[in-house]
């Protein structure tokens, strides 16, 4: 590979870098303050990829071949080096333009059910409620209060969740809100899940709700209590909604 294909694929990389960077499409894979990190990322392959087409294009204008022999243009050096580049860029503008969804109900189920402990009781206020009387949450933040506040601030309150739907395993459930957490990337994705019930038929999996409903305290969990099990919520009732831009908690 010579250094005209090798600035040529800098560029081509360094361009999607910070395309991933200054856009949305990279909130299929990474957290939103990984971002900044790819656009400047992006950026120095730019250069470097600049610097080295200037270099390779400022060589000597005649070269010798494998045999020894000068080469004055007449077919003996290699002249489609940038053309080979663009095609192994293929697979990458292809990513691009087909971008594979985020991680939804399959990659749940192929992770446990057991919900994440969480460190420290200390959970402050609850945020604001909408105008409605609604408070909003991170699926996450339900599932962290519900099972281990024990002030017991979700008892008695309306919250709003927003997740997918993946199937519920126990009796009495109609699905679980699920979303995934991301620690830094789609690598380490980590499934949370909130059981529902309700009278409502379940909708499709994979179908993205904004939900409201109620805390139901599980029978037979200590609030506080490492637990094996997902808490629960009654729904009051949900909406099918598009899927959020930052898919990710």
């Amino acid at each position: 590979m010579d250094e005209r294909t090798q600035g040529a694929l800098l560029l081509a990389v360094g361009g999607i870098t910070i395309r991933l960077g200054v856009t949305d499409a990279a909130l299929a894979y990474v957290k939103p303050g990984i971002q900044p990190l790819l656009a400047v990322a992006g950026g120095f392959l730019v250069v470097i990829g600049l610097l080295t087409v200037i270099r390779a294009f400022r060589g000597k204008p005649d070269e010798l071949d494998l045999h020894g022999h000068a080469d004055h243009g007449h077919g003996h050096q290699p002249g489609h080096g940038p053309a080979v580049a663009w095609l192994l860029t293929l697979p990458l503008l292809a990513l691009l333009l087909i971008a594979p969804p985020p991680l939804g109900a399959f990659a749940a189920s192929r992770q446990s059910d057991r919900p994440p402990a969480v460190t420290g009781s200390d959970f402050g206020p609850l945020p604001e409620p909408a105008a409605d009387g609604a408070i909003p949450m991170k699926v996450s933040e339900y599932v962290y209060r519900a099972l281990y506040d024990e002030q017991e601030s979700l008892k008695g309150k309306t919250v709003r969740l927003t997740g997918f739907v993946t199937t519920a395993e126990e009796p009495g459930a109609a699905f679980q809100l699920t979303r995934f957490m991301l620690a830094c990337c789609a690598a380490d994705g980590q499934a949370v899940n909130v059981v529902v019930r309700t009278d409502q038929p379940a909708p499709p999996v994979d179908t993205w709700l904004e939900l409201d409903g109620t805390w139901v305290e599980r029978e037979g969990h200590e609030t506080g209590e490492l637990t094996l099990t997902s808490p629960l919520i009654q729904a009051t009732s949900f909406r099918q909604i598009e899927q959020p831009a930052q898919p990710y908690e």
